[in-house]
């Protein structure tokens, strides 16, 4: 698993700042971090899949060059995934679509998961609906709980979480290998949002304790350090766990369930996003990380 991208939807920096975390990443390129996105590589025979296709996916496209060593391209026009996992229809997972149409890369039969209702969205609505039209994209419908086969030992298994619902449902990903299991789940409200669901009975794969407990890595959606971080804004519109809230929930957890812990989906005004900064260190410090692009993992 190649980690292709880190940050929240409009990356760093992002369009129009010009402060600190933005205005350093502007100066030094070694700062920047792209929208988050993983590729999911299998070097037995060389297939590829992508989860969450962002704006920042011709960059991604070069990162990922070379993985796997074992991928084979044919033709003048090779296809550059085996399938695209989405988690929703929120901007920086699944904006990157449009490289795929006709004025780009013009793909051609894209294996493409989504949910039913995210199906729904992109089937009938422009300029999403040309894709599918054009059979750029083949969409293929998940179920929560049920598995998608990739390889008999390799398989991903989607589950529902809250979050921003406007345009469609958001889900989380557990992706099984021969030997371990990465959870990927950049966008959810609060944690509490999550336990309230569960406790009135809804379908899920349990409280964010339980899910730790049963995987290997897990990439959690760490989008803002804590409460006050975009002045002006109310942060009660933009209900994501804070990276402080989940080191205060997590810190009575083993230390091997920490360890499992990458806060990814960064905005730009998280202070954690500066390596090195009081907040990098404080999540260092609780017996977690911050995920930094290019980081790999073995499944």
């Amino acid at each position: 698993m190649l980690v292709l991208g880190t940050a929240q939807d409009g990356g760093l920096p992002q369009i129009g700042c010009d402060d600190g975390s933005c205005r350093a990443a502007r100066a030094d390129p070694t700062r920047r971090r792209l929208v988050t996105s993983l590729l999911l590589c299998d070097p037995r025979d060389g297939r590829r899949w992508l989860f969450d296709c962002t704006p920042d996916l011709g960059e991604q496209v070069e990162s990922a060059r070379g993985h796997p060593a074992t991928r084979k391209e044919a033709g003048p026009r090779p296809a550059l995934f085996d399938g695209l996992f989405l988690t929703h229809a929120h901007m920086g997972h699944y904006g990157g679509l449009l490289e795929l149409g006709r004025e780009a890369y013009a793909a051609q039969e894209l294996a493409t998961w989504v949910t039913p209702r995210f199906a729904l969205f992109l089937a009938h609505n422009d300029p999403w609906s040309l894709l599918v039209d054009e059979r750029r994209l083949v969409l293929r419908e998940l179920a929560e709980g049920q598995r998608v086969e990739l390889a008999p030992d390799l398989f991903v298994v989607p589950f529902r979480v809250p979050h921003r619902d406007e345009l469609s449902d958001t889900v989380g990903f557990e992706i099984h290998g021969p030997d371990r299991t990465l959870v990927y789940l950049p966008d959810i409200d609060k944690w509490e949002r999550w336990d309230a669901l569960e406790s009135g009975g809804e379908r899920g794969p349990g409280r964010i304790e339980a899910l730790l407990a049963r995987c290997d890595l897990a990439l959690l959606d760490g989008c803002f350090f804590a409460d006050g971080e975009i002045p002006g804004r109310s942060m009660k519109d933009i209900p994501h766990p804070f990276v402080s809230e989940s080191m205060t929930r997590f810190a009575g957890l083993p230390a091997a369930e920490r360890a499992k812990v990458f806060f990814t989906h960064l905005n730009h005004t998280n202070p954690a996003t500066e390596r090195g900064s009081d907040a990098w260190r404080a999540v260092r410090a609780s017996g977690m990380q911050i995920l930094e692009e290019g980081r790999l993992f073995g499944l």
